[in-house]
């Protein structure tokens, strides 16, 4: 797939202007009120796949299919999950933070990731190092206030500062017209399949990542958090 310039002109550019309730919650993630719609996926005669009532805002500007989303900004916040047209607003570039939508902390190190880590993880692994994620960058008061609402973060996390960054690819069900759709599955904008996936998140490719120990730090907490598993959220490949 030829990718356009994700730098301007994208369909979700809109979104970030919307964070009257951000101070509260987590901008990426969705409300109780809002949740996934039920449509038909159908296949066309070039073995690429629609929805039966495709709109425009279904796919972004590469011609990728999304998960399509309704409902309204009501009720609690759903903290372990991702809303796929607010995730992808925020993975764009300029990437913006997950928690606010705006800029997101950056020093001479590079900009700020936070991802969870198990302690295993903390202790083997290795930096300078690549990562793939589907999180977005933090600005440094979001990290903080996530530190201190997820639990999946209380129990273990990395500070990383990176450079230089990737779009690697989407997340989401894989169909095929021969087996039964395959959930949750990474497939890169250069694979043929990425015309038979319905996508529910960006993937980035965190290029040199180092090891940011000054930033932040696990609050109520005194020294290495216990083990955690890793959260969808938070996580990484």
């Amino acid at each position: 797939m030829q990718r356009l310039d994700r730098s301007a002109g994208a369909t979700t550019e809109h979104l970030l202007q919307s964070k009257e309730d951000i101070g509260r919650g987590l901008f990426i993630a969705p409300y109780e009120g809002e949740s996934l719609c039920d449509v038909a996926v159908v296949f066309d005669d070039d073995g690429h796949i629609g929805y039966a009532d495709e709109r425009p805002t279904d796919r972004d500007i590469d011609g990728i299919l999304w998960q399509r989303w309704g409902g309204t900004q009501t009720g609690p916040l759903q903290w372990s999950h991702h809303r796929p047209d607010r995730q992808r607003a925020v993975m764009e570039r300029p990437h913006r933070c997950g928690g606010c939508a705006g800029e997101p902390d950056h020093d001479e190190r590079g900009v700020l990731w936070l991802l969870n880590a198990n302690e295993q993880a903390q202790a083997t692994l290795t930096f300078p190092r690549d990562i793939r994620t589907a999180t977005p960058a933090m600005c440094r008061q979001c990290a903080e206030r996530a530190l201190r609402a997820c639990r999946v973060l209380q129990a273990g996390f990395i500070a990383l500062r990176v450079r230089e960054t990737e779009l690697v690819g989407v997340r989401g069900i894989l169909y095929s017209l021969t087996s039964p759709p395959q959930a949750d599955r990474f497939v890169r904008f250069d694979d043929d399949a990425i015309h038979r996936v319905v996508a529910r998140q960006l993937m980035l490719e965190l290029r040199d990542a180092e090891l940011d120990e000054d930033t932040l730090s696990p609050p109520g907490h005194g020294g290495r958090a216990p083990t955690a598993v890793p959260g969808p959220v938070w996580g990484w490949q």
